[in-house]
């Protein structure tokens, strides 16, 4: 692992926070490429951007202080370290949806179809983030010994970085084919979360609660991806064929 890049005097810059900071801006770049289709303006999708990654941040940080709620109440100054880690990927998520949702129907601006393009991006981003997970230490798999082990444990971190590589590429294709808007969105919805369920399954690190025996996150994934299916199959599929 290679938490630190380097240190000056007393300044430490993390790879984690390098990583989430390259994510985020090369998500940007490609939000405001692709975002001239969707009626936001060049300086709208800044703001835009500016504001959905506050939401988005603070959500992340607040779901994972909840989760380890008992260890912030004995180290409350920590909760702001964000720098050194610490952030649960659907808190950020659901938290910049919501601000998402409220902002553009505010400005009246189409949501589906800017959805349509944070969805790659999003992908991508996380990507990055993942990455640096994997450098931090943190998000780590449970001990195998098999040979994609890395340190005698499964490196879920690069299984999840790269498996979102893969989701950007699958979206970004799919957003060039004639579709409903919002389609893409969804298809997203119904992948990650997928994707996610699975890896979690050979996590090693603590996640908080289980229920069932099943974490948090997987069960935030079945619910956002069987919330998505049931909207494909009604909005896209059963209305349509019945019109």
């Amino acid at each position: 692992m290679y938490p630190e890049l380097f240190s000056i005097g007393g300044f430490t810059i993390y790879t984690y926070g390098v990583c989430i900071a390259v994510g985020f801006f090369i998500a940007m770049q490609y939000i405001i490429k692709h975002s001239v289709n969707t009626g936001i303006t060049k300086n709208q999708a800044y703001d835009f951007l500016f504001y959905i990654i506050i939401a988005g941040i603070a959500g992340a940080r607040l779901l994972y202080v909840l989760i380890n709620f008992k260890y912030f109440l004995v180290h409350p100054l920590e909760t702001v370290q964000l720098w050194k880690g610490g952030l649960v990927y659907y808190g950020g998520f659901v938290a910049a949806v919501l601000f998402a949702l409220a902002y553009l129907n505010f400005k009246k601006i189409s949501m589906p179809k800017t959805a349509d393009i944070f969805a790659p991006a999003v992908a991508l981003g996380h990507f990055f983030g993942r990455i640096g997970c994997f450098f931090s230490g943190c998000c780590y798999g449970r001990e195998c010994g098999c040979f994609i082990a890395i340190n005698n444990k499964y490196p879920t971190q690069l299984f999840e970085a790269f498996s979102n590589l893969a989701i950007f590429f699958i979206l970004h294709k799919f957003n060039k084919r004639e579709h409903k808007p919002g389609l893409t969105f969804l298809l997203y919805l119904i992948i990650y979360p997928a994707v996610r369920f699975t890896i979690e399954f050979f996590r090693g690190d603590d996640r908080g609660m289980f229920i069932l025996g099943l974490s948090v996150g997987q069960i935030m994934s079945l619910v956002i991806m069987a919330a998505a299916i049931l909207i494909v199959i009604f909005k896209y599929g059963y209305k349509h064929e019945n019109k």
